[in-house]
């Protein structure tokens, strides 16, 4: 009877795990608050599909993320209100809550299937990707599509999953430079299994995929070269650029436990923990069934991880933690085959606990990140203090970020502005000269912590307003003509 019953609740678990998803990631999703990355993607989807293309192609992501979005955002209103682009996320990942329903019952059964939604759901990096206005909900739903079409290869090899297989990759390849890493990967594993099992006859459809999704993805990555050669030719003029170090891998397990920029200690350690734990039972059940995927998978990972170091390290600073995120449902797996293995109620009911708390940690804090009422600060000053004929100056660009909710004001970014700029009716400021023609306030955006460029001796700076938003903490300067 207790076998009877656990099996009902897990069928239950099963049928609304994924619709669970949208209760708790869609409270982060239905706000306008972005922190940079976002702002980011916000502006570049304003773009004509022309700038948009011609900007990405300068910067280090392929473009189609942004197309696809810029197309949802579009038929959602468009406008300066954003949280139909963090909606675009939500919906891949409910998309990839359903890959783990499906897919992984057929890969392994329904309890492990279980096991891997709850993960999903409760994995702290789940629900900030959830709500953020990136690519990598986008590359998790691919990369995962197509792993499980992997493994489903190697199994029962059909023309059909060959096709699905090819178009998952070839999305998977697209949506971020490091999930190509990933997918490159997985091809050799797949080969590998084709060959481990004798599916000769498999070689070809093999061949054909590797070639089509290599011929679609060919062009861009000639881009991405030539991106490269122009990174690693700025890198060495940037004395602050980021190289791995030797506590390089806390920073790495911020962003895969916790948040990289609001990191929470307890959750980290935590988090590590129960995948050593979830671990030991994860190997003890593929050496008994013989059945190595979570491992291959987690090789995956881990390789990635590696190459982005070493490429960090040795060519130019182009990788951060979060980089390798798409590749999550292999964690979310490991999780799901360790926790079958445990066969104490009382165990499993102490890890659910655990990964509850952290969850519950990290979901607090993604809340008061979204409703802090920094935007609403922001615009009541905005409205009441800034007029048509002001200009806004941002320190750099990260303060910059802000003139997506106000694009039609006039901007400049102190200094320097990056080519791949996609911020709207913004120049650069080098010259005195420039600020002749400004008829109304010049106002000064910058971080509370970092030093103000000089103005003297034509204008003083005066503190008009203090506001925190997201991950950052503002100050609003306005600059006073001397004498």
């Amino acid at each position: 009877m207790k076998f009877v019953k656990s099996e009902n609740i897990m069928h239950i678990l099963w049928k609304i795990l994924p619709f669970a998803g949208l209760l708790l990631w869609g409270p982060l999703c239905v706000t306008d608050n972005l922190w940079y990355d976002e702002g980011y993607t916000a502006a570049l989807i304003s773009r004509p599909l022309g700038e948009l293309v011609e900007i990405t192609s300068q910067d280090v992501h392929a473009p189609f993320y942004y197309i696809l979005l810029k197309g949802f955002y579009t038929l959602c209103g468009g406008g300066t209100c954003f949280f139909s682009i963090k909606l675009f996320s939500l919906l891949f990942m409910t998309a990839y809550l359903f890959l783990g329903k499906y897919g992984v019952k057929k890969l392994y059964d329904e309890q492990t299937a279980v096991y891997f939604m709850l993960f999903s759901l409760l994995m702290p990096s789940m629900c900030i990707q959830a709500g953020n206005a990136r690519m990598y909900a986008m590359g998790l739903f691919f990369f995962t599509a197509a792993g499980l079409l992997a493994c489903g290869l190697a199994r029962e090899p059909s023309g059909k999953k060959w096709v699905l297989f090819s178009l998952c990759a070839l999305g998977s390849v697209y949506s971020h430079t490091f999930t190509m890493v990933q997918t490159f990967l997985l091809y050799l594993l797949l080969l590998g299994a084709l060959l481990w099992k004798k599916k000769y006859v498999c070689i070809k459809w093999y061949l054909g995929s590797g070639l089509a999704v290599a011929a679609g993805y060919g062009a861009w990555l000639l881009v991405i070269c030539r991106q490269m050669q122009s990174r690693i030719a700025s890198a060495g003029a940037n004395q602050e650029a980021f190289v791995p170090g030797l506590y390089t891998l806390m920073d790495y397990c911020k962003e895969w436990f916790s948040a990289m920029d609001s990191p929470i200690t307890p959750v980290i350690y935590l988090g590590m923990a129960l995948t050593l734990f979830l671990g030991y039972y994860a190997v003890d059940g593929m050496r008994r069934s013989g059945g190595y995927i979570p491992a291959w998978g987690m090789g995956i990972l881990g390789i990635t991880t590696l190459a982005g170091c070493l490429l960090s390290y040795y060519v130019t600073p182009c990788f951060l933690g979060r980089y390798v995120f798409p590749g999550f449902g292999i964690l979310a797996l490991w999780y799901a085959v360790g926790m079958k293995q445990i066969s104490s109620g009382k165990i499993k009911a102490a890890v659910l606990l655990v990964f509850l708390l952290c969850f519950g940690l990290q979901y607090r804090s993604e809340l008061e990140l979204e409703y802090d009422g920094g935007l609403e600060a922001y615009q009541t000053f905005y409205q009441e203090n800034i007029r048509p004929e002001d200009l806004i100056m941002a320190t750099d660009i990260h303060t910059l970020y802000l003139n997506v909710y106000h694009p039609g004001q006039q901007y400049m970014a102190y200094g320097y502005l990056p080519p791949f700029s996609p911020f709207r009716n913004t120049t650069v400021f080098t010259q005195w000269e420039q600020l002749k023609d400004v008829t109304g306030n010049i106002w000064l955006y910058a971080f509370e912590d970092r030093d103000l460029p000089g103005f003297a001796p034509y204008y003083n700076t005066e503190e008009a307003f203090r506001f925190s938003y997201m991950y950052y903490d503002f100050v609003i300067y306005r600059l006073a003509p001397v004498g």
